[in-house]
């Protein structure tokens, strides 16, 4: 725990490591390694979150496994400020940043590494950029051949789609009126 108000001058740098972080789904973190820094500035708290880890998870869309290198480098301004939280960002020296809302005295580091890892994770990785899925009727992985199942063109039209079609041909159109 990083009691946030209670900083040295210098700052304080936190370093760790863990070997597996499981994530939402069935994605996790292996090997990870971390850096944590905290500086007090102005009765706000500068924070900078570095690591790296190896993400592993599944393809969105032929759920081959996947494992991805994943960086992490961000930095935001913390504060119980209303008014700057609401503004969003502060300008600290050169730097725009960010700004989040830390309403406790104490901070939480192998949460805040967790959430920043967790916010650079791919939402609908793939394996490939132009991955082809999977077959919807079979489950056959189209990125390794195409399977027999009939394609959806070739498929019977349902009741709706011959009346849609009988009453779209019923409409008599006049383009000269």
């Amino acid at each position: 725990m990083i009691n946030l108000y209670n900083l040295p001058p210098e700052g304080l740098r936190l370093n760790g490591t863990t070997e597996r972080l499981t994530l939402e789904g069935d994605a996790s973190l292996h090997d990870l390694t971390w850096s944590v820094f905290a500086l007090a500035s102005d009765g706000d708290v500068f924070l900078e979150v570095k690591g790296h880890a190896l993400w592993q998870g599944t393809c969105a869309r032929c759920l081959a496994p996947l494992d991805r290198a994943l960086v992490v480098e961000a930095q935001f301004l913390g504060s119980k400020d209303a008014d700057l939280v609401g503004r969003g960002s502060h300008t600290l020296g050169s730097q725009d940043l960010d700004v989040v809302f830390l309403p406790e005295d104490s901070l939480d580091e192998a949460e805040l590494v967790r959430e920043q890892f967790e916010l650079q994770a791919p939402m609908h990785p793939l394996c490939v950029e132009d991955c082809l899925g999977l077959c919807p009727n079979c489950g056959k992985n189209w990125n390794k051949g195409s399977c027999h199942c009939q394609p959806e063109a070739d498929l019977v039209p349902s009741a709706l789609n011959k009346a849609l079609a009988k009453a779209l041909a019923g409409i008599k159109l006049d383009p000269e009126s």
